[in-house]
């Protein structure tokens, strides 16, 4: 599935205001893929990890979301009875 463009917000509303517009016969003088406006297509985005930001998960298992899933499941255990 192709996404569509996507400009700066700062992008003139008509490209005949851009800096690049040459004149009416001669049109933009950057090409279309070169559009100084133009912003990078969004990359996919992995599922995030909960131990990614964790300062702890660098060298080793981050401990927090290891004892945050004992916690929950500790309780869900606990609501069973």
């Amino acid at each position: 599935m192709k996404s569509e463009r996507r400009y700066a917000a700062n992008k003139p509303r008509d490209c005949k205001y851009c800096y690049y517009w040459g004149s009416k016969y001669k049109g933009c003088t950057l090409s279309e893929e070169r559009c100084y406006y133009l912003l990078p297509e969004e990359k996919e985005k992995k599922p995030q990890n909960p131990c990614d930001d964790c300062p702890y998960g660098k060298n080793s298992p981050c401990i927090g979301y290891c004892l945050r899933s004992i916690m929950a499941e500790t309780r869900r255990k606990g609501a069973g009875k």
